[in-house]
């Protein structure tokens, strides 16, 4: 098995989004003027294993327009075709797609891509609701009207310390596992390497390694107690098994994948 991160851009965060308040102000101050970030990564992940090569996230495209708490910066060389073909891969070589979630540094990308496109059916749904259409609008971000997605439901089972699974191998390597919190119907995806260690492709489960430890919640988060408790099993299948956790926009992601170095 190999785990190859693709980095589709960067990205500046609110101060507020990374470190959010508590109470009413925790979603208000991300809309007022504030303190940004340094810029981050927007990484998608690509496994090649038994002769397959699937996709965790797509990433952004450089048509994306920036929102009150993100700032992107993504050129046409960054975007999935140019990030695959730096790892030395190609679109014609991905056979299966899924995404962590639907907003749209992670799947914007999917416009290059001619396949079917697997969602989390309840988060597909939740898309496709009155209040996140009205988002989607507001913040500009449509969901690619050219992409198929196709909802999946994680009817495999507990994994580990998650409740709720679903393999995307036929060897069981690389299982979808729930982890709401960022949004109703966030995965991640874990994929457990040749040594046997977990490497869990976390998409915006936490922005960083540092706001898992904290059990911090974003501003995003539609419950912060949903998130939080999320994290916690998190850590919870970490002291169970060796686990390699690599959120999508944390600046140590990429040598943390190298070095496999585990919670």
């Amino acid at each position: 098995m190999r785990i190859h991160a693709l980095t589709t851009g960067m990205v500046r965060l609110k101060q507020a989004f990374l470190f959010a308040s508590d109470g009413w102000r925790r979603q208000l101050d991300l809309f007022l003027p504030g303190a940004w970030s340094s810029p981050v990564p927007i990484h998608c992940w690509a496994i090649e294993h038994s002769g397959r090569l699937l996709l965790v996230d797509t990433g952004e495209t450089s048509s994306v327009r920036n929102i009150p708490f993100a700032r992107f910066d993504v050129t046409p060389e960054r975007e999935l075709p140019g990030a695959l073909a730096a790892a030395g891969l190609a679109l014609a070589d991905v056979d299966t797609v899924v995404l962590t979630h639907m907003h749209g540094d992670h799947m914007d990308g999917a416009v290059h891509l001619r396949r079917p496109v697997l969602v989390h059916d309840r988060e597909l749904a939740f898309s496709r609701t009155p209040g996140a259409r009205v988002m989607q609008r507001v913040l500009r971000q449509p969901v690619p009207a050219t992409v198929e997605f196709r909802p999946v439901a994680l009817d495999g089972g507990p994994f580990g310390a998650f409740a709720h699974s679903r393999p995307l191998s036929d060897d069981g390597r690389v299982v979808a596992v729930g982890t709401a919190g960022h949004t109703p119907g966030h995965i991640s995806v874990v994929c457990i390497d040749d040594d046997g260690r977990h490497v869990l492709l976390a998409g915006d489960a936490t922005d960083t390694v540092e706001q898992l430890r904290a059990l911090r919640a974003d501003a995003i988060a539609p419950k912060p107690s949903v998130s939080i408790t999320t994290m916690q099993t998190i850590l919870a299948h970490s002291r169970e098994h060796p686990t390699v956790y690599l959120p999508s926009h944390d600046r140590d992601s990429v040598a943390r994948l190298e070095a496999k170095t585990t919670l």
